[in-house]
């Protein structure tokens, strides 16, 4: 698949596939494309996935509703508000942490750069055409482009666990997203707050677990 300039309505919206998330130590990232496809995030044996539409964010135990300049909703039951300036500031609240950032474009590459805190945890995380890389939520991402998604792995302290392995897909045809509300869903995503727990041993993964990558 020919890939388009970037970016080109956003940073999510012109890759068919593109993003990690921070979900344990190492993990490697996965997204999936399609038409209304949702977007797809796997960190180890752990799956999440999104439809991003007009008005809403939904999936798993996520439940966002697009604000002017914000998001609000729900995240495991607690409360999610999400705010953004012009100038690419983020601040607000997910499930009880504390959430400051400034998402900058970079230049003269294409790419955007999120620094700042999410939680107690400084962040900075870097989202280029051939690659993810930095931390968020506690962990150090290290995703590459592969193919038509982002895929690596997530390092986290040890009382997150050992390194996983993650992969992102982004559908192509995403809804156009602005540059702060970019930054906002990749911090949410790669914070970890929004995947499922690991399942419990012995329980059969669901597809696409991290045994079985996506193509």
């Amino acid at each position: 698949m020919t890939q388009p300039a970037f970016p080109r309505r956003g940073l999510l919206a012109p890759l068919a596939v593109v993003l990690v998330l921070c979900l344990g130590p190492l993990a490697a990232a996965e997204v999936t494309v399609s038409v209304r496809e949702p977007l797809q995030l796997q960190v180890g044996e752990r799956r999440l996935q999104l439809q991003v539409g007009s008005q809403s964010i939904s999936g798993g135990a996520l439940e966002l509703h697009r604000v002017q300049g914000g998001l609000r909703g729900t995240l495991k039951g607690q409360p999610v508000e999400l705010k953004w300036r012009e100038d690419g500031s983020i601040s607000g609240q997910v499930a009880g942490a504390a959430v400051q950032l400034d998402a900058v474009r970079r230049s003269p590459q294409p790419g955007l750069v999120l620094r700042g805190w999410f939680g107690p945890d400084p962040a900075e995380l870097s989202l280029t055409p051939t690659g993810i890389s930095g931390s968020m939520g506690g962990c150090d991402y290290s995703l590459p482009l592969a193919g038509n998604r982002y895929a690596g792995w997530r390092t986290c302290d040890v009382t997150r666990g050992p390194p996983a392995p993650v992969t992102l897909r982004i559908p192509e045809d995403i809804v156009p997203l602005g540059l702060s509300e970019e930054g906002a869903l990749l911090a949410l995503l790669l914070s970890d707050e929004a995947l499922p727990p690991a399942p419990s041993t012995g329980e059969t993964p669901g597809v696409g677990g991290a045994g079985t990558p996506s193509p």
